[in-house]
């Protein structure tokens, strides 16, 4: 663990960080795009959030000369059939853009990846080589940064109801009850969903606002730590107390609970940094958000850019590669906001949004820490995410089962 017990600015954030999964399945050019006027790029940006990065290939392709085409894939395909291609020889894209570093070094590893260390100075970027290092080589290039602080919520709302951010956590279940009993409230806290994300990102919360959290979580990755610590069990008891008072709304993709929370029905959204832009966010200057009260530091994880081993012509990757997680790259979406640059040379003055200026210098005031299940990978992370779906079903159940279930699991995932 090292220097984990030190502050650790943005710079330093994701310094040896480890991590898990994601991309998918062949575009139609199997092996790559020709030789070589155009690319092929998959991640799982959709609708907003597509538009934002249409905007950096753009750019890429100015840079570059390439005409590059986008096919965005939900989560669930990037893991599996990306696996699968890889698996046969067949690139899915020629550029596959992975959330989690736990994937990358995997198959970075068995030799699906192009080494892409050379497009970057890890000097220049909140990040290092080894994150997504393999055999010596680093496997891909690092793109946005998503940082998890906590809690949205409207300030027109809490204006109006008299509300205020919570201090301790008494305060917090004082608030949740509170906002409860307004009428048009359909629960104080929003579930959102995916396959088990972003649930795993609220629960993640509650072990960090434990004692010494940041470095429970750390050493749960690095499987220092069992997941059955009496804090893990704690926390996760903390979230059954809210779930069994019906605290925690309805089960929803985590897209569609972002039209309740802007209708007021799920007030307090743990979420991303990626919330000011979503189509359901009218006005992102009415946005602001609070940690969880007892955690001292913020989640924070990176995109990271890969080149599949069987593209037909990698020097033409590598070229679209540079041109997008350059930092002329990335200030192309920070500046159309909810994007938070891994590199370092993108100006705070690129944010859109106060809110976002404020979450970036926010970030470099508390312990960044990596997200838990990305870091692990599977088969932990495919756990995780069925276990707390389960819980969510079914709050009544015994908790000890719940993380001796995923102890076994995380020593395997660690041990793998």
């Amino acid at each position: 663990m090292g220097d984990n017990n030190t502050h650790v600015s943005r710079r330093g954030a994701l310094r040896g960080m480890g991590g898990s999964i994601v991309v998918l399945t062949g575009l139609g050019s199997v092996g790559g795009a020709s030789a070589q006027d155009a690319i092929t790029v998959t991640a799982v940006w959709t609708d907003d959030e597509e538009e934002d990065f249409l905007a950096v290939v753009e750019h890429a392709e100015d840079e570059t000369g390439l005409e590059i085409t986008y096919a965005p894939r939900d989560t669930e395909t990037l893991l599996t059939e990306t696996l699968m291609d890889y698996e046969v020889g067949v690139a899915p894209a020629d550029i596959v853009v992975m959330p989690t570093e736990g994937r990358v070094r995997r198959d970075g590893e068995a030799g699906h990846l192009e080494p892409l260390g050379d497009l970057w100075d890890e000097d220049e970027y909140s990040t290092e080589h080894n994150v997504v290092a393999a055999n010596g080589e680093a496997y891909a290039a690092p793109f946005g940064m998503d940082l998890k602080p906590g809690f949205w919520y409207r300030q027109s709302f809490f204006d109006e109801h008299d509300l205020e951010e919570p201090e301790d956590y008494d305060e917090f279940l004082d608030l949740v009850a509170e906002i409860d009993g307004i009428s048009g409230v359909e629960a104080p806290l929003a579930s959102g969903n995916g396959d088990g994300w972003p649930l795993s990102d609220v629960t993640e919360a509650f072990i960090l606002r434990q004692d010494d959290g940041h470095e429970l979580q750390q050493d749960l990755i690095e499987g220092d730590a069992e997941f059955t610590d009496d804090r893990v069990v704690t926390a996760f008891e903390e979230l059954q107390d809210l779930l069994a008072d019906g605290y925690f709304s309805e089960v929803r993709d985590f897209g569609i609970q972002y039209e309740f929370f802007w209708e007021n029905e799920t007030p307090l959204y743990f979420m991303g940094s990626w919330t000011p832009t979503f189509g359901a966010i009218e006005d992102p200057d009415d946005l602001d958000y609070f940690m969880l009260p007892g955690t001292e530091a913020m989640v924070s994880s990176i995109n990271w850019v890969t080149v599949p081993a069987y593209v037909a012509d990698p020097d033409a990757a590598r070229d679209a590669v540079e041109a997008i997680v350059s930092p002329d790259g990335q200030q192309v979406w920070t500046e159309r906001g909810g994007f938070v640059p891994s590199s370092l040379e993108v100006s705070d003055d690129a944010f859109d949004t106060e809110v976002m200026q404020d979450l970036s210098e926010h970030a470099d005031e508390v312990e960044l820490v990596p997200d838990l299940d990305d870091a692990l990978g599977d088969p932990f992370q495919a756990e995780f995410w069925s276990q707390l779906l389960g819980l969510w079903a079914e709050p009544e159940q015994d908790v000890e089962s719940i993380v001796e279930a995923l102890d076994g699991v995380l020593q395997e995932t660690v041990d793998d």
